[in-house]
């Protein structure tokens, strides 16, 4: 059976390893739930650095949904209509401070923007795929920045699970230089769409920000935090976190590497690309691992045998399913001085059985009735030897 469109891999979205944003963006209020949040980092991966346009981009609904590399399931296809749903009615509150104008009591008021988050969302079951475009009135705040942006790493950011997390992440990495950063507890109750709830301090603290702490530990931004009080009541909340005056850029040699390309190349999903990265870096798979599981796989997608060369690799890798045939591959062979060797002593034992062979036919040594069982017993040694020496080349 020939391959469907939703089982072949489609082909490979340019992938920024970099993710930039206006810091008017970082500080908005919007809402997003997790599966929402994974679509906009996936979105923002493949915005390049010197677009000038949104386009439409066409995102792998595995990406969005089904990370283990799953096949997505109908409660997944109901999870994306959903999804569209609210994504398309996501209004960004965009915040800044007037300049011209101040009410009677002298402090100045903010002007302010409503703007939704993305022109449309489509799905189409045959791709497998979700269409997608940016609102174009968010152009200044995704394309072109050249001051006033905050920028962090897409393998950083899919570490992160929940959206509260994902969002207290670019706002501490804001202020990456500083080190530390005071938010009002309500002032972040408004960013992250909160408002009215979490009325209990603790519970706020409980899930969100130690949730938060919890995650960040994983990525580039842990943090401890204070809490500040006006009486009783907590008021404010201290982040205090590793100070880091510039983002290092990803290191060219690893994210350039030849199996990197080749993960890239078979659309390999950022989550689950962000997992093989990891194992590379801790030692537990050696690269040229990773290239021999992706041409393998390439080639069985070719013969019919896997239906996703891209679940199939990362299956292969992560539970190590072609490390035989791997070390097989790596063994050491012999060299050439070796081999001639080899070759020669084959030659002559090869010659010597022929020798015995003609005695056998030709030689009185032998009756009628014995030599057909000799005969048959010199071939067999001549065809062992004939044998060892085609293997040898």
């Amino acid at each position: 059976m020939q391959p469907t469109l939703f089982d072949t891999p489609p082909p490979p979205e340019p992938t920024s390893k970099v993710v930039v944003q206006h810091n008017a963006l970082v500080n908005a209020r919007f809402d997003m739930s997790t599966v929402e949040m994974r679509l906009f980092m996936a979105m923002l991966s493949r915005i390049g650095r010197d677009d000038s346009e949104f386009r439409e981009m066409s995102i792998p609904l595995t990406e969005v949904v089904a990370l283990s590399g799953r096949r997505p399931s109908s409660k997944d296809y109901q999870q994306v209509a959903g999804m569209c749903d609210q994504l398309v009615s996501r209004i960004l509150h965009i915040e800044r401070p007037s300049r011209s104008r101040r009410d009677r009591r002298g402090p100045a008021t903010p002007d302010f923007d409503k703007l939704p988050l993305m022109a449309y969302a489509k799905y189409r079951g045959e791709e497998g795929a979700l269409r997608v475009r940016f609102n174009d009135e968010v152009m200044p705040y995704l394309l072109q920045l050249h001051q006033n942006f905050t920028k962090a790493q897409v393998v950083q950011l899919l570490k992160l699970k929940s959206p509260h997390s994902y969002r207290v992440y670019w706002l501490l990495k804001e202020y990456a230089a500083f080190g530390a950063r005071t938010m009002g507890v309500e002032e972040l109750k408004s960013l992250l769409a909160l408002q009215g709830q979490y009325k209990q301090f603790p519970l706020f603290r409980l899930r969100v920000l130690d949730r938060a702490q919890q995650e960040l530990s994983q990525t580039d931004l842990p943090f401890e935090y204070e809490l500040l009080r006006e009486g009783k009541a907590v008021s404010h909340i201290r982040f205090r976190f590793q100070p880091l005056l510039l983002l290092p850029e990803p290191a060219a040699a690893p994210l350039e590497a030849a199996w990197m390309q080749a993960l890239q190349e078979v659309s390999m999903a950022p989550s689950s690309l962000a997992t093989i990265q990891g194992l590379v870096e801790q030692g537990a798979v050696p690269p040229d691992y990773v290239l021999f599981v992706v041409k393998t796989q390439q080639a069985r997608y070719l013969a019919g045998k896997v239906k996703s060369v891209a679940g199939a690799v990362f299956a292969a890798i992560t539970k190590r399913h072609l490390v035989a045939e791997y070390e097989a591959q790596q063994a050491p062979r012999p060299r050439p001085a070796k081999l001639a060797k080899q070759r020669e002593k084959l030659l002559a034992e090869i010659e010597d059985a022929r020798k015995s062979l003609a005695f056998v036919l030709t030689g009185g040594a032998y009756t009628p009735a014995a030599r057909p069982a000799a005969e048959a017993q010199v071939r067999g040694v001549i065809a062992q030897l004939e044998a060892q020496l085609a293997k040898l080349g």
